[in-house]
């Protein structure tokens, strides 16, 4: 006789991997602050991030700053459906309608993961991946000093642990070089 037993996976917001294999149906209602991560896609979102064993939490925050839960948007840069997912992501991902809401949770939730596992479950640093591009992560091993990223990144920390937090305190911020008119050399930081 074979047993089937499911493991899940949940990332906690200290980077911690937790694993259990019952359903947590204890858990209490919804706070103020999980009022404005429910939507009409939550039965999805919690199965898709169950299947890749990221914390659905998680992935209802990326979507809350990414799309609004507006399964059609699409930004400025061209990023599109509910995880506001790049043309070259899509693609990496064999994505074929960014906009089919199942399929663009379900990709996203695929990049998200590969980024938590290379970044060794660093959430902050994951999230300024999916914001910026992991090069310029990788590159400094921080958050990249790009205002709009370290704001994503902020953002979307204090949805998901409830906590208002700078984590770009390892992001190097830019030098400027202003030469006074006494030849002194001043280096300053905006």
């Amino acid at each position: 006789m074979s047993m089937h037993a499911r493991i899940y996976q949940r990332t906690n917001p200290d980077g911690s991997i937790e694993y259990y294999n019952k359903k947590d149906h204890t858990r209490t209602p919804p706070s103020r602050a999980d009022r404005g991560l429910s939507s009409k896609y939550d039965g999805m979102i919690e199965r898709l991030s169950e299947k890749h064993g990221v914390d659905p939490r998680l992935v209802k925050c990326v979507i809350r700053v990414e799309s609004d839960f507006n399964s059609e948007a699409v930004s400025p840069a061209g990023a599109m459906g509910l995880m506001q997912l790049m043309k070259e992501t899509a693609d990496y991902y064999s994505l074929r309608d960014p906009f089919d809401p199942e399929a663009n949770v379900d990709t996203g939730i695929r990049h998200l993961k590969s980024l938590l596992s290379y970044f060794k479950n660093d959430v902050p640093l994951s999230l300024a991946a999916y914001h910026a591009g992991i090069g310029r992560v990788k590159k400094r091993m921080a958050l990249p000093p790009i205002q709009a990223t370290i704001d994503y990144v902020n953002l979307i920390m204090q949805l998901y642990t409830g906590e208002k937090k700078n984590y770009s305190e390892g992001a190097v911020k830019k030098l400027y070089r202003r030469v006074e008119r006494d030849g002194t050399i001043v280096i300053y930081s905006k």
